[in-house]
This record gives structure tokens, sequence and C-alpha cells, in this order.
């Protein structure tokens, strides 16, 4: 690919998604009332896990080798990820799917626009990220104990790569999930499934906590705990680096080679509204 066309192409999505955030975050300020239930959802979550987290550690010391304070930062880690991917993917998966099911998705394929980029971010949310994750989140850092955690440099610019490998993989998994639409006419309730799988799996049992067979299945097939998992462990120093940078980069890399397969392979299935 020429640096020139590359360019083009990057340009082209960013402009296009500076108008989706822009457009999403107009739709949702019209909508105060939703905007403060929702706050009111996500910290009311947030305060219960902390407490369970309070109530466990009451009674032992460790989890998979995780203190108390350890396992508040794996909780900071997992909703950071799972912030990032709901804001993304799954905002967009649902829009996706309603558009295939109604034909609206004809009216994207004929814009001269890459269709699964645009698809995939034009109901990015920054009001949401604000009034959903900020609250919740500031109350879960307030609850470590920053100075107790040893953190280096090269740990976090590991952990940050590993982080975005995880999204990545996520995002390809809860994809599949729901281009099950191109099939079969409906896939809401598997990308409930896929989506519930991701937060049962990558956000409540740290890596440390699960065997090596279910480390390597919730790793590669279903690849749920590399951004809060892998991250989490790299972050403090409780696996090798190397190794699960390598993991993470092997299945970040694979896994977006299979979304533009699979997107494409979908595209064939699609039975247009006008045809």
């Amino acid at each position: 690919m020429k640096l020139s066309v590359f360019k083009e192409g990057l340009k082209e999505r960013l402009v296009l998604l500076k108008a989706s955030l822009i457009f999403t975050a107009q739709r949702e300020l019209a909508y105060t009332g939703n905007n403060w239930a929702s706050v009111l959802s996500t910290m009311a979550y947030t305060v219960s896990v902390l407490i369970f987290i309070k109530v466990i550690y009451a009674n032992v010391q460790l989890v998979a080798g995780y203190s108390y304070n350890d396992m508040l930062f794996f909780f900071f880690i997992s909703q950071l990820t799972y912030y990032a991917n709901y804001m993304v993917t799954i905002r967009n998966l649902n829009d996706l799917i309603a558009d295939v099911n109604k034909g609206n998705l004809d009216m994207v394929l004929v814009k001269p626009v890459p269709s699964l980029f645009y698809l995939m971010t034009r109901s990015v949310s920054l009001v949401s990220i604000i009034t959903d994750a900020l609250a919740p989140t500031l109350a879960i850092i307030f609850s470590i104990n920053w100075l107790a955690l040893k953190i280096t440099l090269p740990a976090v610019m590991i952990g940050f790569v590993v982080w975005i490998m995880g999204l990545v993989a996520i995002h390809t998994f809860q994809l599949l999930a729901g281009l099950v639409v191109f099939w079969v006419g409906e896939s809401e309730n598997v990308l409930d499934l896929a989506s519930n799988m991701t937060a049962a799996s990558g956000s409540r049992i740290p890596f440390e906590g699960y065997n090596r067979g279910f480390q390597i299945l919730l790793g590669t097939v279903v690849p749920m705990l590399i951004a809060g998992g892998f991250t989490t462990s790299i972050l403090l120093g409780k696996s090798n680096s190397t190794v699960l940078l390598v993991w993470a980069l092997v299945v970040g890399i694979g896994a977006f080679v299979i979304r533009g397969f699979a997107w494409r392979l979908a595209l064939k299935h699609y039975t247009s509204a006008s045809s």
C-alpha cells in the first residue's frame, strides 16, 4: 500500500470519527434524565462490587495470589476494559443488527466510506463515557492504595499494548456473534451471550485464578482474559510480561485479520432490501 493511500484512508476515518462523536454527543445531551439514571446505575454496581470485595477480604488475606489492594486494582482495569468495549462495540453492534433486519444497511453500503469502520464508530459516546464511567471509576481510584503498588514504566508500556490487543480480541469475538444476523436473521441474544461471557470470565477472576487449561481457552478461543487479566498481571509483576505480550500480539493481530474476513463473508450472505 502506498503511503499516500494510507494517509488518505486514515484522514477519511478521522473525519468520520469526528463527525460521529459530535452527532452522538448532541443526541445524548438532549436526554438529561436518561444520563442521570445511567450514572446512578453504574455507581450502584461499582459500590456493590467494592463492598463485596471488602467482605471477601475480611476473611482471607489472598485470593489467587492477589491481596485486597491488588484485587481493587484488577477491578479498576476490568472496569476500564468494560467501558471501552461497551461504548464502542456493543452499542454499534446492536445498531448493526437492527440495520440488517430493517434493510437500513443498504444506505451504508452505498456510501463512499469504509463501511465496517463507519458502522463500528458511528455511535461512540463521549457523553456516556463521562456520565457512566467517571464517577464509578473515581470511586475505585480513591479506594486503591497506589503507593503500595510497585508498577514500573516498562510494565505500563507493555501493559498498554496488551490491553489494546485484548480490546481488539474482545471486539472481534463480539463482532462474530453479531454477524450471525446475516445468516439467521437475528443475533441480539447471541451478542448478549458473548457480552455476558466477556463480563463474567474477564472481570471477575484474575488471570492467576484459572487453571492452565482455562487460561489458554479464555486467552485464545474465547479471548476474555487478555485485556483485564493479562494487563493486570503484567502491571503488578505477577507473570512473565514477555510471554503475555507475545501471546496478546498473536491473538490480537489474528483477531484483526479474522475481523476483516468475517465481515467480507457476512456481506456475501446479505440479502439487500432493495434486491
